[in-house]
């Protein structure tokens, strides 16, 4: 894993805009998710947390995380809470001081965080979004989100991927009052990615290393195992190679299975069939010379 590995995470649970409601889970998803990325033995990231910070501090702290970067430098930023659109539907994320109805001065602009990830000189930039996305609204309306939240037009750019809690989903705002109680639980998608991380479980060719695609991969199946109302969202965009976000810290205990058609001959009543009578070996079976065949002369 080449190049320096740096992640921010961004947590806010609490506001002072009564019509964002308090979350539960980001404060415990943040300090768990950054000790499993801290870890040396998993993610060896540094891992500055940021909860409960007013809009400003969180746009000179993401400033601040993206400038003076080299092109190999793996970068990661974790965004835990509310996710609130304008009228124009332009994506904002709610801080501590987030006032509902002066977006633009007190909440942190996504499209303030793509300009700094544009101006980064990474080209390894991976963003996850642990928020609901609520739709614009007036008082005493009910507003719901449109059918997305436009991942491409908010965060495109070369050489990032984007990992979102869930897909297109309806938020709705009764009054002043976000009427959404999902998030009031223990995040689901935070909790899948810590889980995977930590147990390695997510290191779905067990060949050590975590990619991003096995990360999310296991973080989908966890979350849609938990609740069908919820799917986890994937986008690339110009990316190179291959992001390897962790090591496996715990060594495999559940083999992966063997290819069906090999399973098959495995399996095979006949003995001319069987892997084990053949001359051959295949490679995924983890030797190429099985321990009691001859050497050859």
């Amino acid at each position: 894993m080449d190049g320096t590995r740096s992640a921010l995470i961004v947590a806010n649970d609490s506001f002072t805009d009564p019509g964002l409601s308090r979350l539960r889970a980001p404060d415990s998803d943040a300090q768990a998710l950054a000790r499993v990325l801290r870890d040396p033995d998993i993610g060896d990231f540094e891992v500055p947390v940021l909860l409960n910070e007013p809009a400003h501090e969180v746009n000179l702290a993401v400033e601040e995380f993206f400038a003076d970067r080299r092109p190999d430098d793996l970068l990661l930023v974790h965004f835990s809470c509310h996710g609130v659109k304008d009228e124009s539907g332009e994506l904002f994320f709610a801080a501590a001081n987030t006032r509902l109805r002066r977006l633009g001065a007190t909440a942190v602009a996504a499209e303030f965080v793509n300009r700094r990830m544009n101006r980064s000189r990474s080209r390894r930039v991976v963003l996850l979004l642990d928020c609901c996305y609520a739709g614009a609204f007036e008082r005493g309306m009910t507003a719901r989100a449109g059918t997305g939240i436009g991942i491409g037009e908010q965060f495109g750019g070369r050489g990032r991927a984007v990992i979102t809690a869930s897909s297109a989903m309806e938020y709705a705002f009764e009054g002043d009052q976000l009427a959404d109680t999902r998030e009031q639980a223990p995040s689901v998608f935070t909790s899948a990615l810590v889980e995977g991380l930590e147990t390695g479980e997510a290191d779905r060719d067990q060949d050590g290393l975590v990619a991003l695609d096995e990360l999310y991969d296991y973080v989908y199946d966890k979350v849609r195992a938990v609740t069908p109302h919820q799917t986890p969202g994937k986008w690339t965009f110009g990316v190179q190679g291959e992001l390897v976000i962790a090591r496996r810290s715990h060594p495999v205990t559940t083999p992966v299975p063997l290819p069906p058609e090999l399973q098959e001959a495995v399996d095979s009543p006949f003995a001319g069939v069987r892997p084990g009578r053949s001359r051959s070996w295949p490679a995924c079976c983890g030797t190429a010379t099985p321990a009691w065949r001859s050497p050859p002369d």
